[in-house]
């Protein structure tokens, strides 16, 4: 988790569900817009997404528009992202880089699961089928063997440095997906950082936990969080947690 001399950092963003740049930002876009893009000392790449059911024509009756709605309600766009953003850092990755990936809702559980297929498959040289090896089932031998022979064989080893997630929801359209491997795990990060909403109550934003996944764990289970990895509470809800200037009329 140190590095290297003449090494990069390169900085991955993921916004939530229908977040995009405009008059009123959140944090993701903030932080994208506050990185020093040009510093001479350690330069630093970056990469930005809109999130799902983004940017379409004005006009309600377009295809276009049917099309923004049908992708806010399925997700069907929830692989696409996390493979354009895996598909710019296996073609600006050099070797002793630092990566750092950003993500707020569900965005940040596909930042969550961009590091865990970084893990799963690495850095490849093919990124177009490392997707389809990543979600995998993972509690299967075969399939197991399937990413090891395809991390021997076309990747190159990274570890994630670090991973600032904003109220992470794993909930992607109408339904409930399966949860991606490593996606509640840390122990493939340097660093991990996780900011809750606590006063969120809605099902469809209840939160993904490193530590008990959509259910928070009681005071009877034993748990430490690990050493790399924090997970903090902020008052507010889900809106909260993307842009503070939100009047607090506007917030509930």
């Amino acid at each position: 988790c140190g590095s290297h001399k003449g090494y990069r950092n390169l900085v991955v963003c993921l916004d939530g569900t229908a977040n995009q740049f405009g008059h009123r930002n959140t944090n993701v876009v903030e932080l994208h817009n506050r990185i020093l893009k040009d510093d001479q000392d350690v330069p630093q790449l970056t990469f930005y997404s809109s999130g799902i059911g983004t940017y379409v024509p004005p006009s309600t009756f377009s295809l276009a528009h049917l099309r923004h709605n049908l992708d806010k309600v399925f997700a069907g766009s929830f692989k696409r992202l996390v493979e354009e953003a895996y598909r710019w850092i296996a073609d600006h990755y050099l070797p002793g880089d630092r990566l750092f990936l950003f993500g707020f809702s569900r965005g940040a559980y596909q930042v969550r699961a961009l590091a865990g297929m970084i893990e799963k498959v690495r850095i490849p040289v093919l990124p177009y089928t490392a997707f389809q090896i990543y979600q995998r089932d993972s509690a299967r031998s075969q399939a197991e063997a399937l990413a090891l022979n395809f991390k021997r064989t076309f990747a190159r080893s990274v570890r994630v440095h670090f991973v600032g997630v904003w109220d992470t929801v794993s909930s992607v359209g109408i339904a409930q997906m399966q949860p991606l491997p490593l996606t509640k795990s840390a122990s493939h990060i340097c660093f991990f950082w996780h900011g809750l909403a606590l006063d969120e109550r809605r099902v469809k934003f209840l939160s993904e936990y490193l530590a008990g996944g959509r259910s928070p764990l009681t005071g009877n289970e034993h748990y430490e969080e690990p050493p790399n990895a924090k997970e903090v509470w902020f008052p507010g809800r889900h809106s909260d947690m993307y842009d503070r200037s939100i009047p607090v009329i506007d917030r509930y």
